[in-house]
């Protein structure tokens, strides 16, 4: 029975194989409304067909201006799709470490290899070593999202890379200090042969990871736009029920201080009469982006209808609510007559959350009462809401 040898040419034909048929079919499963990140990340997955094709090639004309320009245009290839894997993991999981290093990198390979390409051994070893750099901090920017995606498909990648970083280390090792073991790209070493092996494996299971990842921020972007209004860019009254609950039944849970301020667009029906419903809807989005300008971090914003939002301060008390008033009537001050052309304002009422058991929907009442009683008393300005007087218990009979 004849036993089935794998040789460095089959593998770099199945690879090169691979990557045509990834490269050509991903721009069709993923269409042409991208976005960066998935862009990125399916560039680089065409530019390593490049750099696999210019390698291959660069073995026909060896010692030859064609090898080395060949040689060095596939270097090139590589530096820059790791760096575009580098820019679609920053676009899916947040800044990630070592973005410059890895830039310089990217940089300096491919220059120093055209530089010392006359020398074997230098030129596979500088390659290879600063290449294996390169897999290494694609590996480190897998880990930790600072996002709200980052499925397993990153241990995945992460698998890739590291196993990518490890074996093609060992073969800059064995080109620049043991060369007769690794005389040319198709030498038969064991260690060779693992490498173009891994790359296969690696190429199929990081376009796997690509594609969940795209599918993820898809589905994340769907979720979005669900919990979004539209024309404010703040969350609809779905997305509040849903952020704001959490955040008061952590407050109630850990005893924490939150406080709410329920605003209302002073005249805003007077803007649509006069100004018409398009003026409307660019006050509308102003004031969303205004709120989104005085928020601080982890404040939920939400449009709950017409001119009402409602702003939750958590870990805040009754001076935060009031520092926020003061900062958005100042930004509306300095704003709405460059961007508008007129003036507006805002009646507020600002409510503490009762730590003996208060919920969200009372809490929305007394601000609401609140707004109300600024509107009463000429509109313009906070007005504090009254204390939570909680229901009395009545026993079931």
């Amino acid at each position: 029975m004849a036993h089935m040898r794998l040789d460095p040419d089959t593998l770099l034909i199945v690879n090169l194989a691979n990557l045509l048929v990834m490269a050509t079919t991903l721009p069709l499963i993923m269409g042409a409304e991208l976005s960066d990140s998935a862009r990125a990340a399916r560039r680089a997955l065409m530019i390593q067909a490049v750099s696999w094709i210019a390698l291959i090639l660069s073995g026909f004309w060896p010692g030859t201006w064609i090898d080395w320009s060949l040689s060095t245009l596939a270097m090139v290839c590589i530096s820059a799709a790791n760096w575009l894997i580098f820019l679609a993991l920053q676009g899916w999981l947040g800044r990630r470490p070592y973005g410059r290093t890895l830039a310089v990198l990217a940089l300096v390979m491919p220059v120093g290899y055209m530089l010392g390409f006359s020398s074997y051994p230098f030129r596979v070893g500088w390659s290879n070593l600063l290449i294996a750099l390169q897999f290494l901090i694609l590996a480190i920017a897998t880990l930790r999202s600072n996002s709200a995606l980052g499925g397993r498909w990153r241990w995945v990648m992460m698998g890739c890379m590291l196993t990518m970083a490890a074996l093609t280390a060992a073969r800059g090792v064995m080109g620049a200090w043991f060369t007769a073991l690794y005389p040319s790209f198709t030498a038969p070493h064991p260690i060779n042969l693992a490498a173009l092996l891994a790359a296969n494996v690696a190429l199929v299971l990081i376009n796997v990871a690509v594609l969940v990842a795209w599918r993820e921020e898809a589905e994340h972007q769907l979720r979005r736009q669900a919990i979004t209004d539209q024309l404010t860019g703040v969350c609809n009254r779905h997305g509040w029920q849903e952020a704001a609950g959490a955040l008061v039944a952590q407050a109630q849970r850990y005893r924490l201080p939150l406080t709410l301020v329920a605003i209302d667009i002073d005249h805003f029906k007077q803007i649509n009469d006069t100004r018409g419903h398009e003026a409307g809807d660019a006050a509308l989005g102003l004031f969303g982006r205004l709120l989104g300008q005085g928020q601080r971090s982890g404040d939920v914003i939400a449009r709950m209808g017409g001119e009402e939002f409602c702003v939750l301060l958590p870990h805040g008390d009754a001076t935060a609510g009031e520092g926020f008033d003061r900062r958005m009537r100042a930004l509306l001050a300095a704003e709405a007559p460059a961007m508008l052309g007129y003036s507006m304002n805002f009646s507020s009422g600002l409510a503490v959350l009762d730590l003996n058991g208060e919920s969200l929907e009372s809490l929305m009442s007394r601000a609401d009462a609140a707004v109300y009683r600024a509107k009463q008393g000429g509109r313009g300005q906070l007005v504090v809401a009254l204390p939570y007087i909680p229901r009395p218990f009545v026993a079931s009979e």
